[in-house]
């Protein structure tokens, strides 16, 4: 018997599972159940964090660049622009005026954020074009033009072609004609953002040739830090998404945290479970032990026999968890949200097969190193003892 080869291990291992089916499905059903409720939780912390990102790569500049400390605007930006073009890797260079604002019309009036772009340029950026309902972005070059959000239009109670109030403490009131609204679909931006031209913000604010930023556009958002820091070395002001939105990264870090001690806790449950149900089985298989022992197995044998079977509950209840975690994801990617303004789309939920297969190794290790204290117990007993209970 000194030369059992492992599939003596794993016939009686199989006997074992399959001979006690109860214990089996609670033992397999707690290990599914942990790794089912980590797959869903990951497809659901993926699946927000890539509809927060798309929000952030599709809207949002990648790297901004501000006035020099204790200036206001930024003059002979120019050179600036064509510094920033000339970088690799960058996909839109946009001259900004921005500035605040109250738009007044009859009785209503709220202070929103007016925005001097270049209309090309600008819409690079924000892609405020492709959520064009009426009218066109590319009008608001024509002159004292402006394009607004539609709930911040309903507020004020205008349409297409109407006439708004432009003013604000220290800067030339100013008549403008709505020839656009637009809808992201993110209602605090649909409420207080609207978008001009250059020549428009310039002479609402009274200034000449200045900017207050300058926004850039990069075809692989995560090299914003290289290319800022690019920048910072020919002497200007820049910081990537990461530094202008900390607030963002913070919050995905600490769910992320978050989610991962949970998912690790709840395996570690399973895992108690295979080893109770493991220690329980070598109570019960003493005899059966002390039999195999006296017939020549060896320590080891009954060793690898019952981390044998630790690995097999823990592989079939992964692969089972894989399974049910996949359905109820497919599942919960049908539900509808409905947003702020009114708009639906389906919970975000993004399934990676790596997150699968992570999980599943994750099972079964914590499934093996449950049963170890068993099999070392199992392996220590004296066949004749265990041969008289």
């Amino acid at each position: 018997m000194h030369n059992l080869i492992p599939t003596f291990e794993l016939t009686v291992a199989i006997r074992h599972i399959t001979y006690r089916k109860w214990r089996t499905f609670l033992s397999v059903g707690a290990v599914a159940l942990a790794v089912a409720i980590s797959i869903v939780f990951i497809s659901i912390q993926s699946g927000f964090q890539d509809f927060l990102f798309n929000i952030i790569f599709k809207y949002l500049p990648h790297i901004t660049i501000s006035p020099l400390e204790g200036k206001d605007y930024i003059h002979l930006y120019r050179g600036i622009i064509d510094t920033a073009s000339s970088i690799p890797g960058v996909v839109a260079v946009s001259p900004t005026l921005a500035t605040t604002v109250t738009l007044i019309h009859k009785d209503k009036a709220y202070n929103v954020a007016m925005i001097g772009i270049d209309p090309i340029e600008g819409d690079k950026i924000s892609e405020v074009g492709k959520s064009m309902i009426e009218g066109s972005l590319s009008l608001i070059s024509g002159g004292r033009r402006i394009v607004m959000g539609r709930p911040l239009a309903n507020k004020l109670k205008l349409k297409l072609g109407d006439t708004v109030q432009a003013s604000f403490p220290d800067a030339t009131t100013t008549s403008l004609i709505i020839t656009g609204i637009f809808e992201y679909g993110y209602k605090p931006a649909d409420e207080s953002t609207t978008y001009v031209s250059l020549e428009t913000s310039r002479g609402f604010l009274g200034k000449g040739d200045v900017l207050n930023s300058i926004e850039i556009k990069l075809a692989d958002p995560f090299q914003s830090e290289t290319v800022a820091n690019e920048l910072k070395y020919h002497g200007y002001n820049a910081k990537g998404w990461q530094r202008l939105f900390p607030q963002i990264m913070d919050n995905l870090a600490f769910q992320k945290t978050r989610n991962e001690i949970t998912l690790f806790l709840l395996m570690i449950i399973a895992a108690f479970g295979i080893a109770s149900i493991m220690n329980m089985l070598v109570r019960e298989k003493t005899p059966e032990i002390g039999m195999l022992l006296a017939m020549g197995a060896t320590p080891q044998n009954i060793k690898r026999l019952f981390l044998l079977e630790s690995g097999l509950l823990g592989l079939m209840g992964a692969l089972a968890g894989c399974s049910l975690g996949l359905v109820v994801s497919l599942q919960l990617r049908r539900i509808q949200i409905t947003g702020s303004v009114g708009e639906t789309y389906n919970l975000p939920i993004l399934i990676d097969p790596q997150d699968f297969l992570v999980i599943t190794f994750l099972a079964l290790i914590l499934s093996i190193a449950a049963g170890t204290y068993p099999a070392i117990k199992a392996s220590k007993l004296d066949p004749v003892i265990a041969l008289k209970d």
